[in-house]
């Protein structure tokens, strides 16, 4: 289920035309003792439709904070977040987000933790039941329709919060550190289910992983985060065969030199980045 283009009465917006826009976006909090604490400042960044952006960087750089702000969970301190052209005003179902955790209903079975989402959308039983079998199969779960979500292995679990945010059909993926929790075998088995899909739908995918060979793996491009405040320090294209039109990327791929040499310099710019803002915090 390829992404189909969005009928609409206004002017279609340019093929070429970024389908996520941040500009100048920055986010503020509140503190406990009623100060402000800046987590982003100054982000611009543009996705384009179909593509995989994986976003790394220390903790503290805002990764999920930006995630967050795209999904509409809060609105930006100042700047705009774009969906399409159109401001990001709240979460919407163009929008999924499948956290590290999760989040499957534990009394639901795999079917209708798919389900869910559909339910709530203007759509007949027939489309509902069509689109859950499609994402079931797809997500190699058929299998498991039955189950509930405790006789489930946590890959298992991921793939199900994955398949329900894709039967909604979303323009955009959020995934934040969806296989943090995972073994190494269970994450690159999830790694290479994730790229396959991500080739089979067409969705456009951003990612927020602390796994920098993770990043280089499975993204198009590997955007570096800086911190205090978070903002884009590097925005790095991943250029490893074979890509979308060759299919799926074997495991392989991460002994290759140039695998090596681009997952070394992430590592390097997200470690100097760090290094820096540690030296600032203690005046050195």
């Amino acid at each position: 289920m390829k992404e189909a283009e969005t009928a609409g009465t206004g002017t279609a917006p340019p093929a070429d035309a970024p389908l996520v826009r941040l500009d100048g976006v920055g986010k503020d909090f509140r503190t406990a003792a009623g100060g402000s604490l800046r987590a982003l400042d100054g982000v611009d960044l543009a996705v384009r439709r179909g593509e995989f952006v994986c976003l790394v960087g220390a903790s503290g750089s805002g990764k999920s904070t930006l995630l967050s702000l795209i999904a509409g969970l809060a609105p930006p301190s100042r700047g705009s977040v774009l969906l399409d052209g159109a401001p990001v005003t709240g979460p919407g179902p163009d929008r999924g987000l499948v956290l590290q955790s999760g989040a499957v209903y534990p009394w639901r079975t795999v079917e209708r933790n798919v389900a869910f989402g559909l339910e709530l959308l203007p759509i007949s039983r027939a489309e509902r039941a069509r689109r859950v079998a499609w994402y079931l199969a797809e997500t190699g779960l058929t299998g498991l329709r039955h189950a509930l979500p405790k006789q489930l292995s946590g890959g298992q679990r991921q793939r199900v919060a994955i398949a329900r945010a894709l039967a909604c059909e979303p323009r955009v993926l959020l995934l934040d550190e969806p296989f943090g929790a995972l073994d190494v075998q269970t994450k690159e088995d999830m790694q290479m289910f994730v790229r396959r899909v991500w080739a089979d739908t067409g969705t456009t995918v951003v990612m927020v992983t602390h796994d920098v060979e993770e990043a280089v793996f499975l993204g198009q491009r590997v955007v570096v985060l800086a911190s205090d405040p978070g903002r884009v320090a590097a925005d790095l294209p991943v250029e490893l065969p074979p890509d979308r039109d060759g299919g799926p990327r074997d495991l392989a791929v991460k002994r290759l030199p140039k695998f090596l040499a681009l997952r070394a310099e992430v590592e390097d710019r997200v470690r100097t980045y760090h290094q820096r803002h540690a030296a600032a915090g203690t005046g050195a």
